[in-house]
């Protein structure tokens, strides 16, 4: 007997979910545990396997739509067997016939991807069911140069916020304004942790295989700070104040879907080299889109870095529900006066946002002097 696979919750503040795209083609053998499609939610796109084995005998979520929780999405069952007709099915059927109208199907994910380069995606020969162009697609072509992407000609392009970009759009935008957001900033002299870390880095190799960055060391030194400043692990929610008993640090990354914030759980209890190997599998995986939604829930604190960038310092805005986030510039070389003289040290400007109905600025700055005695210190606690 067919039965209905429905959209199910993939997270607890899931109330809609967007199909992406769908893995094997109707009529195509499924198996219990394989990849079945792609679902959008607000915070991740999500691979969903296949809950049983048997044939796709009808695929009603259609690709770029939105759906509740609990809707049929397809139908499985074995080859062969009937699909009840149902209000579904109909309303399917009529989309489906409009979209077969076109020449060629693009998924979403690609002619995103493909947007974002200035590709003409509908010049791209599809390799997916019935000659879809996908992801994959897209990518062989910006990868064989502009000869084969069908660069866009010059004028102005208009580009719809995905999912995540539009949750985090409407998120931030209350956030600015409805949060009395205030900053603080601190300098802080990176030398001796620079020092510290060509010191360790072969150590460092050799027991964790890998050698943390100096943003890993922040990762560190915050996790550390806010053991005994836990009235920044906190949110404000419903008139009430929450503070957190775990310190989940949430690590902004740049990707193709644009800003993602992964998150550390029990960064507090990680050694340098666990926190390092979390932010590289994180930042690989928040890239490639790959992140599930345990990789992106539970955060309490996050850490943004533009260093990297160039950036000697910035204001970052707030994710909620969190109540602070630390804002990390470049450490530069720059003279600076030790001991009544002049000398040369890495410099490194420290902004933490905060919520000031949660947290006050005093302790915020005493976070910001603790944090900076830290890092300069480094003997007594990077190991």
């Amino acid at each position: 007997m067919a039965v209905q696979f429905r959209l199910a919750a993939l997270g607890h503040t899931m109330e809609k979910g967007r199909v992406l795209e769908w893995f094997v083609a109707e009529g195509g053998t499924i198996k219990e545990g394989e990849p079945l499609l792609s679902v959008e939610t607000d915070k991740a796109a999500v691979d969903v396997d296949a809950p049983i084995s048997g044939v796709l005998l009808r695929i009603v979520g259609q690709v770029d739509e939105e759906y509740e929780v609990g809707a049929t999405l397809a139908w499985i069952g074995e080859e062969g067997e009937e699909v009840p007709d149902t209000p579904e099915l109909t309303a399917v059927a009529t989309a489906a016939a409009k979209t077969i109208s076109a020449e060629k199907r693009v998924t979403p994910v690609a002619r995103r991807l493909a947007e974002r380069h200035g590709i003409d995606a509908d010049a791209i020969d599809g390799t997916g069911p019935d000659g879809r162009v996908t992801k994959e697609d897209v990518q062989r072509a910006i990868d064989a140069g502009p000869a084969a992407t069908g660069a866009a000609a010059p004028g102005g392009n208009r580009f719809p916020l995905t999912g995540i970009q539009h949750t985090a759009a409407e998120r931030l935008s209350a956030s600015w304004r409805e949060t009395p957001l205030v900053t603080e900033g601190i300098e802080v002299d990176f030398s001796a942790c620079l020092a510290a870390r060509a010191e360790k880095a072969a150590a460092w190799q050799e027991a964790h295989d890998i050698e943390p960055s100096i943003n890993d060391i922040v990762l560190k030194a915050t996790a550390e700070t806010l053991k005994s400043h836990m009235r920044l692990n906190a949110a404000y929610a419903d008139g009430a104040i929450e503070q957190f008993q775990e310190i989940n640090l949430g690590v902004a990354v740049d990707s193709e879907q644009g800003l993602i914030v992964p998150v550390v759980h029990g960064a507090d209890r990680l050694n340098i080299g666990e926190i390092a190997k979390a932010t590289r599998e994180l930042g690989s995986k928040a890239r490639e889109g790959k992140l599930g939604l345990a990789d992106l829930e539970g955060g309490t604190f996050t850490v943004t870095n533009l260093g990297g960038f160039g950036v000697d310092w910035f204001t970052p805005v707030l994710n909620p529900p969190q109540c602070a986030i630390l804002g990390v510039g470049r450490v530069r070389r720059v003279p600076v006066v030790v001991d009544d003289e002049i000398t040369v040290r890495d410099i490194a400007t420290l902004v933490l946002s905060f919520d000031h109905r949660v947290v006050d600025g005093a302790p915020c700055a005493r976070f910001l002097a603790d944090l900076k005695a830290l890092i300069e210190n480094p003997s007594t606690w990077l190991q």
